[in-house]
């Protein structure tokens, strides 16, 4: 299977598709990034995200496009300016993300991907021929997905070569995107050899922004980093903490306690170089595993009014909002505890976040028959 320059040179791109009609504008693209314009370098890595993989939908061209960037990686020129290395492995990392929204199974994709797409292909408007056939549809959908898990194990191995010489950035991409590949079914097997690799760079390096990405990966394998809840660094404990196989280690969960009551409006701070694994800010990831494994709200309030004096109006949807639905399960309006009355205190306290014309809050308020009044609730936690 050819990768890089090659796979480019040797792809008749005139019979693939992306999200916007046919591929042959790809191969520019592609090119670009070698180049030295920085601009065309630009719009190719916004091709990669528009085009290529749209809004996590694989497509015909995806699959060659991650093999040409497969091989591209060690390619010197990448380094020319500003490294794009790290966004192409992360958009490599990308492609088995798309794979686990894939409800179907083998066997039924398959199945779908026999039925003969050739005819639709040379239409003016593929995508208006095809939508009007479902089998058309499932088979254009089946044949892009089949052709990324044909090419897992190959992009699979240019993310381990990255992680082995790539720097510490490009290191932390691929240790995430190893994993994800690893949850494709062909390459399930090398879950184990993974776990030992990812450990070993573990406690290798110094770098505690690295070390993190590690530890987050290992966690995301299934196995337990417990080791790493020792660590001297507050961000890898946080880290290992996370991990999904330690959800109910009360070791585990005391140190995310420890993380919002004593650093919630720190944690940021903590990462030079935020891990890959958090596309939002780390301290949503401890809320929502707290929320998960802690029913009680009473010994959620401390780290809750924690998280309510640094938060901002925009994140409700992730932290301040879930923790307030979690004090008030009953969604009645009343303050039944002192827990409840505490918490809600401190969202009263943070002017930040009431703004009648934001509709999420107000939302979410509505659903627990809360006013999303400040001077009203600021009565309720008096009164009641």
């Amino acid at each position: 299977m050819l990768i890089g320059l090659a796979a480019l040179e040797g792809t008749d791109w005139t019979r693939l598709h992306h999200a916007y009609g046919r591929a042959t504008d790809t191969p520019d693209h592609l090119r670009a990034l070698l180049g030295e314009n920085s601009e065309a370098r630009k719009e190719a890595l916004e091709h990669l995200w528009t085009a290529i993989i749209h809004q996590g939908t694989l497509f015909p061209a995806t699959a060659p496009v991650a093999r040409v960037i497969a091989g591209l990686l060690t390619d010197a020129r990448l380094d020319r300016g500003e490294s794009i290395r790290p966004e192409l492995l992360a958009f490599l990392a990308a492609v088995p993300e798309s794979l686990e929204r894939v409800e179907n199974d083998l066997a039924v994709l398959e199945r779908q991907a026999a039925f003969d797409l050739e005819p639709f292909l040379d239409a003016e408007d593929i995508y208006e021929a095809i939508f009007e056939n479902e089998d058309a549809v499932n088979s254009f959908g089946a044949q892009a997905t089949l052709a990324c898990i044909a090419a897992a194990p190959i992009l699979m191995d240019a993310m381990l070569q990255a992680a082995a010489d790539g720097d510490a950035i490009c290191r932390m991409h691929a240790s995430k995107g190893v994993v994800k590949f690893a949850k494709v079914e062909s390459l399930r097997h090398r879950a184990a050899e993974l776990e030992s690799q990812l450990l070993a760079l573990a406690r290798e390096t110094s770098n505690s922004d690295e070390r993190s990405a590690y530890v987050l990966a290992v966690g995301e394998l299934g196995y337990s980093p417990t080791t790493f809840l020792s660590d001297s660094s507050p961000a890898v404990r946080m880290c290992a903490a996370l991990a999904p196989s330690l959800s109910t280690d009360e070791r585990a969960i005391k140190e995310l306690f420890t993380v919002l009551e004593a650093h919630a409006g720190d944690i940021d701070g903590w990462f030079a170089e935020r891990p890959p694994q958090f596309s939002r800010r780390p301290r949503i990831y401890v809320v929502q595993r707290l929320i998960q494994q802690v029913r009680d709200f009473d010994r959620l309030a401390n780290a809750a009014i924690a998280v309510a004096r640094v938060t901002n109006k925009g994140s409700v949807e992730y932290e301040w909002g879930p923790l307030l639905i979690a004090a008030f399960p009953k969604r009645n309006g009343v303050i039944e505890t002192d827990a409840q009355r505490r918490y809600l205190r401190a969202l009263v306290e943070n002017a930040d976040l009431w703004d009648p014309k934001f509709g999420n809050a107000s939302a979410c308020f509505k659903r627990l028959n809360l006013p999303y009044d400040r001077d009203a609730c600021a009565r309720l936690v008096q009164t009641s």
